[in-house]
């Protein structure tokens, strides 16, 4: 596997634990479904983090050649 795709994948995986370690103890379990499109966000979020990573290692490897 390319190396921007590991680095994209561990930092998808870094923001989205990061996100749930944080808010796990702040969100109201027993409320409404605004628990669910939280965390749908964050998730969202995790993988916009990733892409930008993805895209950057990308490029940073393709001058290196």
């Amino acid at each position: 596997m390319k190396n921007w795709i590991k680095r994209a994948v561990r930092t998808f995986v870094q923001t989205a634990v990061g996100y749930i370690a944080v808010n796990i103890v702040a969100v109201d379990w027993s409320a409404d479904r605004s628990v669910v499109k939280t965390a749908v966000i964050g998730v969202g979020i995790s993988a916009v983090a990733a892409g930008l990573s993805a895209a950057m290692n990308y490029f940073d490897e393709e001058k290196g050649k």
